[in-house]
């Protein structure tokens, strides 16, 4: 029958299957990136259905099988205000992100706080969260060169103290950079992030559009 363990989880991504199952994608804190599967969650009185939802924040029973991971039980920890097209967008985005870069069942708790802090800095300012929450994941996988590092000899030293309170994960304390100083220090985070993930961000092209859109 397998194990059956406590994980505390944030959603990744969710996908239908069969008549009424869900497969989700899970960073949890305890183990990492998972894949689990949840049985008759989209029947209609299931109590797990509304919680294994993308980003939501929950802790989970699972059942731990040679065929994977079997949901159990399900409770909701917390729900971020993404109701708003920039803060979905912008919460969507870092979720594309860490699938892109998480390998399964890596346990990464410094990580996974960042999730959270993250998701809730989309609900309050959805305009400034994706660029540090990237500097922020690239310093935790070791991926970051330092602010005085020839690689970013042409940033200004606006963007070399954001790029370190980002990467401190000290969020409240940026300025808002110009969209030149910020357009160019973007690029110079996305060439470090291709090393880890050779797939484009699908939200980000949506993002900008969105943005360049509601500019007009």
């Amino acid at each position: 029958m397998g194990n059956t363990i406590s994980l505390e989880a944030i959603i990744l991504n969710t996908h239908d299957v069969g008549e009424a199952d869900r497969f989700c994608i899970l960073f949890t804190k305890e183990r990492g990136k998972i894949a689990a599967r949840a049985r008759s969650v989209r029947k209609l009185g299931s109590k797990m259905g509304g919680s294994l939802l993308p980003m939501q924040h929950v802790k989970l029973q699972a059942r731990e099988g040679s065929a994977g991971f079997m949901v159990s039980d399900v409770q909701k920890v917390s729900t971020f205000d993404c109701r708003d097209i920039s803060a979905f967008l912008s919460a969507q985005q870092g979720m594309e992100l860490l699938l892109n870069t998480l390998h399964d069942e890596e346990p990464m708790k410094d990580l996974f706080e960042a999730t959270l802090h993250f998701l809730q800095r989309c609900s309050d300012h959805p305009e400034h969260a994706v660029l540090p929450f990237t500097i922020r994941l690239l310093k935790i996988l070791g991926m970051l060169p330092d602010a005085e590092n020839a690689y970013f000899s042409n940033c200004s030293s606006a963007q070399k103290t954001f790029l370190t309170l980002s990467s401190l994960e000290k969020w409240d304390q940026l300025a808002e950079l110009s969209d030149q100083e910020r357009k160019l220090f973007s690029g110079l985070c996305a060439t470090l992030l291709s090393e880890i993930s050779s797939r484009p961000l699908k939200a980000g092209t949506v993002i900008n559009d969105v943005r360049s859109a509601s500019a007009l």
